[in-house]
């Protein structure tokens, strides 16, 4: 048994969700991926509640970073424009797994969990009444629902295909392709 960090027993956690047929997050499952007894596991993460919300704040700590070195200055200074450009560029990258997205729609299934995503995004893309937001907000639409259909499966999309979608969404926020 070797010993983890708390990042590396995340990332084992997202590992057992990224695999082939998509294994559930238990203790069990999540613990042998990170090379951990039940019980170390459990010093970490006291109930599995605790696991799963360590594990949303993992995946939307590294979209931020990602989001924030795409954008090159803080968050603080950008405008939403300017964000959801970004998310564009990060979506049409494939900017999330497809573990990511079952941990992301396990928010929807249990709500208990959803208070850090619903906080991220309101961060990051709160369409406020200030100005016209349908633009932007049809443009993060569609990024979504790219990187939704992709990491589902529904929908296979060639690089060409990627680059014509991604370049189309930029022109709908303003501003040159990339």
């Amino acid at each position: 048994m070797r010993t983890s960090s708390r990042n590396d027993i995340l990332d084992a956690a997202l590992q057992v969700v990224d695999a082939e047929g998509g294994a559930d997050l238990t203790y069990d499952s999540v613990a042998k991926q990170a090379g951990l007894t039940k019980a170390g596991l459990m010093y970490h993460f006291p109930s599995k509640e605790d696991m799963m919300i360590a594990v949303i704040e993992h995946v939307l700590t590294r979209w931020r970073s990602e989001l924030e070195a795409e954008l090159g200055v803080p968050l603080e200074e950008t405008t939403l424009a300017e964000r959801v450009r970004a998310f564009v560029t990060f979506a049409g990258e494939g900017g999330v797994t497809r573990g990511e997205f079952v941990i992301f729609f396990e928010t929807l299934r249990r709500p208990a969990l959803a208070g850090p995503c619903r906080q991220y995004l309101q961060q990051w893309f709160g369409f406020g009444p200030s100005t016209d937001p349908t633009p932007l907000m049809l443009t993060w639409f569609a990024a979504n629902g790219m990187w939704i259909a992709e990491a589902t499966g529904i929908v296979e999309i060639n690089a060409a295909q990627r680059t014509a979608l991604v370049d189309a969404m930029l022109r709908m926020v303003g501003g040159d392709e990339r």
